[in-house]
């Protein structure tokens, strides 16, 4: 049965800025969304915020739950979470669609290691106001209404690539090494961006990373933005590391910019690089799971 659209708004990170937050509500009213505010302005404790999103998820009244904002604080939730659901008798057939990037990343990992859910790698609740007319749309399009996803963007290691789509902000993908929520048994894409971060940092995360997923199941690399970082002189420094052979594409057009365009995370993906140009394919979430 065809699920109504409704989104629970909720702040698993830092409290979003008032003023942002109600020019960001003018649009969700503006596109005829439904939605529900969760948010809290005061600096609650992890447990409590943990505890809320438990208990969103739990409602079975929402298809979607949208991020406000990033900055940090969404891996102090965990342990929380985890405790939570370990402890519930209730059976979850179905859980809402995360939206969110940056530090959502980790909730977003978290929800596929444990359920298998994809998520939205997409702008959140406080970028609407930034973003373009194309990017509103196709947001509404990938997100809300099924649509599948076609992204291009610059060749570097040719060749082609399938796995399920994991990855988000490179710095916190890698905070996640070593835990019980980032590990993978299937063939994947991995897709990274970030901002903010000089180049030493960046390779340090990267090489976490790829030293902790199997190196057999790596199918391709999708570089979004890397900020002030020329993503040339990064996969310069990263590729003898790299599995012989890898499909790499850069500059596609997802991470902390303007033109933030929707992923699927945990969607199987399929990359092709091929003279100089890099394409991602993406089949979308049919309606009927909402």
């Amino acid at each position: 049965m065809e699920k109504k659209i409704k989104i629970a708004l909720f702040s698993p990170s830092s409290p979003p800025s008032p003023s942002i937050f109600e020019r960001a509500l003018k649009i969700l009213k503006s596109y005829g969304l439904s939605y529900k505010s969760f948010v809290d302005f005061s600096s609650e404790p992890p447990s409590f915020r943990a505890f809320l999103l438990f208990e969103i998820l739990s409602t079975g009244e929402f298809s979607h739950i949208w991020a406000t904002r990033g900055g940090f604080g969404a891996i102090k939730l965990l342990p929380y979470l985890e405790e939570l659901f370990n402890s519930s008798t209730k059976r979850f057939s179905f859980l809402p669609f995360l939206i969110g990037f940056s530090d959502i990343t980790i909730l977003h990992l978290y929800f596929y290691k444990k359920f298998k859910k994809l998520g939205f790698h997409a702008p959140m609740v406080l970028n609407l106001p930034n973003l373009s007319k194309k990017n509103l749309e196709l947001l509404q399009e990938v997100v809300f209404r099924g649509k599948g996803n076609f992204l291009k963007g610059k060749a570097f290691i040719e060749g082609e690539g399938e796995g399920i789509l994991i990855g988000g902000n490179l710095t916190t993908l890698a905070s996640l090494c070593g835990t019980p929520y980032f590990s993978l048994e299937e063939p994947f894409l991995l897709f990274i961006e970030d901002v903010k971060e000089p180049l030493y940092r960046l390779e340090r995360s990267f090489l976490q990373i790829l030293f902790t997923l199997k190196k057999d199941h790596f199918k391709g690399l999708i570089l979004g933005s890397l900020g002030k970082v020329d993503p040339l002189e990064f996969l310069e420094q990263i590729k003898e590391f790299l599995p012989e052979n890898l499909p790499i594409g850069y500059n596609f057009p997802f991470g902390h910019i303007k033109n933030n365009y929707p992923l699927i995370i945990g969607k199987r993906t399929y990359l092709r690089v091929k003279n100089s140009s890099a394409e991602l394919h993406q089949e979308g979430i049919p309606l009927s799971f909402f």
